[in-house]
C-alpha cells in the first residue's frame, strides 16, 4: 500500500512537471515571434524613413 501512494505521487509529480514544461514551451515562440516583428518593424521604418 505504501508503494501504491508512492508511485502516486511520483506519477503526478512527473505529470505535472510535464505539464509546465509544454505551457512554458508553448509561451516562449509567442514572445520570440514578438521580437521578431518588432526587429521588422524598426528596419521597415529604417528602410522607408531614409534610415541615414
Amino acid at each position: 500500500m505504501l508503494w501504491f501512494i508512492i508511485g502516486m505521487a511520483i506519477f503526478f509529480g512527473v505529470i505535472s512537471s510535464l505539464l509546465k514544461r509544454r505551457s512554458s514551451a508553448f509561451q516562449d515562440p509567442t514572445a520570440h515571434e514578438r521580437q521578431i516583428q518588432e526587429e521588422e518593424r524598426v528596419k521597415a521604418s529604417s528602410w522607408f524613413g531614409g534610415g541615414q
